[in-house]
């Protein structure tokens, strides 16, 4: 934004069309990569039950900044002099909270609840500068100003509280603020400031922030791998232990980027029944996804740290690996309750079963490891091949799913194949719009199949979608024939007659 140019905070919705994430935002995302990278060197320093437990807490801080100035940015678009100057502030703060993570408990006393405060201040100013100008909104943002306000008057009471204490403080304050979100959705507001516009996340803006997050965190693996091999030294073991912890990455990626980050949030759920409840199920998910993924790179750093094919994995290391896997196994299966695969056809029991189950057949295989019944290689081996293993099962019933329908659809064309005067009378159109079911898109669901119809040009989507929007076309509008605007298709339908002409689309091209 030239300096010329003023955004005042607005409704994201009606000023952004798009929900893109800003250069600003990618900005803020950085402090966090530092972030990071310091709480896994301590966590590599110290795999104890006492240093997990400070890592676990660091990162809970750490991701919860995050997690508020995104909400935020979500809902209101602004960006101007005095949003940058904020911004910059927390991240200042937010680098302050990094730079604690790597030091001694006693500093954290101190300069903790400084830090963080330096992050939370900024955002109640963007709050209040969002309810002068965005009155409709004002009864959302009072509430969560009451209770981060609250909150923060903790933190700042905790400087003063002595020892141990001063933890409890600060769980306090935490869980304040991770309940506004709750209570906010549940609680009954002015029906004036209860729009959709008002009280929804900005769904697409909001899947890209948490899925650029968890790059950076995937990130930090591959960082810490390729850091712990510069180290030790370049040899066949190396590498081959190296290329076991890459392949593990991989498959998380795999699992991640290729069925959540894109899958549209459910409406109702085996969760909930309410939209708002299964967006906060699927935005809180990610703090376990996030962490264990995080504790993972540490895991990762130490399977290349092992010297000899024959040797023992450490039993620290062993919990840290499997515990982290299983995680973020059961994460993934929580966020595949909440939301539609973009694999069409695909339910949820096809994409959560394989996440359990190899989350419960890595347990006895960190066992194995943990008594000394089987070797580092072995065992690693066999947890990557789990992993591994999930997706390709995942993968095989996409396949089958899609041949299904697709069987099916050939057959209804060849039992309905036919002709009438519609069909006949149909004229091919000029232009094809965009391949995208708008309903689908308004609902948050994915279609299976498009159809077009041939009089106006709407896109529905078929009967086995969710919405069977194609039909519901022409049960409205009386509209008779669609087409098939799937790649290769050449079919067209009449519905008042029920036939189906396979070749229309070459005979009226």
């Amino acid at each position: 934004m030239p300096l010329t140019k003023w955004q005042p905070p607005g409704l994201r919705h009606e000023v952004a069309e798009d929900g893109r994430v800003t250069w600003l935002e990618l900005f803020f995302d950085l402090v966090y990569v530092a972030a990071l990278i310091q709480l896994g060197d301590r966590l590599s320093s110290d795999i104890s039950w006492a240093g997990t437990a400070a890592f676990v807490g660091a990162f809970v801080v750490l991701w919860w900044t995050w997690t508020g100035a995104t909400a935020f940015i979500n809902r209101y678009a602004v960006d101007d002099v005095v949003h940058r100057l904020l911004t910059f502030v927390q991240m200042f703060a937010v680098g302050n909270i990094a730079v604690l993570a790597a030091t001694t408990p006693e500093n954290w006393q101190r300069w903790l609840p400084v830090a963080y405060l330096g992050s939370r201040i900024p955002l109640l100013i963007m709050y209040l500068r969002a309810r002068s100008r965005v009155p409709q909104a004002r009864d959302q943002i009072d509430h969560f100003l009451r209770f981060f306000g609250a909150a923060t008057v903790l933190w700042a009471a905790s400087v003063v509280v002595p020892g141990r204490a001063a933890i409890v403080v600060w769980a306090v304050a935490l869980g304040i603020e991770f309940i506004a979100p709750v209570l906010g959705v549940r609680r009954p507001s002015d029906p004036r400031n209860n729009t959709p516009e008002i009280r929804a996340a900005y769904a697409e803006h909001f899947q890209e922030r948490y899925a650029l997050f968890t790059i950076i965190v995937l990130g930090e693996t591959f960082v810490k791998t390729l850091t712990e091999v510069s180290v030790i030294g370049l040899s066949p073991t190396t590498h081959l232990f190296a290329g076991l912890g890459f392949l593990i990455l991989f498959a998380l990626w795999w699992t991640y980027f290729d069925d959540v980050a894109d899958a549209h949030i459910r409406s109702t759920s085996v969760l909930s029944s309410r939209p708002p409840t299964n967006n906060l199920i699927w935005v809180y998910t990610h703090l376990p996804l996030a962490l264990s993924i995080t504790a993972f790179g540490v895991a990762a750093k130490k399977i290349v740290g092992v010297e000899a094919v024959a040797d023992d994995f450490k039993d620290n290391y062993t919990l840290l690996l499997a515990g982290a896997l299983i995680v973020i196994l059961l994460s993934v299966a929580v966020l595949d309750l909440v939301t539609v695969s973009t694999h069409f056809a695909i339910e949820a029991p096809e994409r959560v079963g394989p996440r359990v189950v190899a989350a419960v057949l890595i347990a006895p295989v960190a066992a194995l490891l943990i008594t000394g019944t089987i070797t580092a290689l072995v065992g690693i081996g066999l947890i990557a091949a789990i992993v591994v293993g999930q997706i390709g099962v995942e993968v095989v019933a996409a396949q089958k799913s899609e041949y299904r329908l697709t069987r099916e659809v050939e057959s209804q064309i060849s039992d309905l194949a036919g002709t009438c005067e519609h069909l006949e009378a149909a004229k091919a159109r000029d232009e094809i719009p965009p391949a995208i079911c708008p309903h689908c898109v308004e609902h948050g669901v994915d279609p299976v199949q498009l159809r077009m119809c041939l009089t106006c040009g709407h896109v529905g989507c078929c009967d086995d979608s969710v919405g069977a929007h194609a039909t519901e076309h022409f049960q409205e509008t009386g509209h008779p024939v669609m087409i098939s605007i799937e790649a290769g298709a050449t079919w067209a339908y009449c519905y008042e007659h029920e036939v189906t002409d396979p070749d229309w689309s070459m005979t009226h091209s």
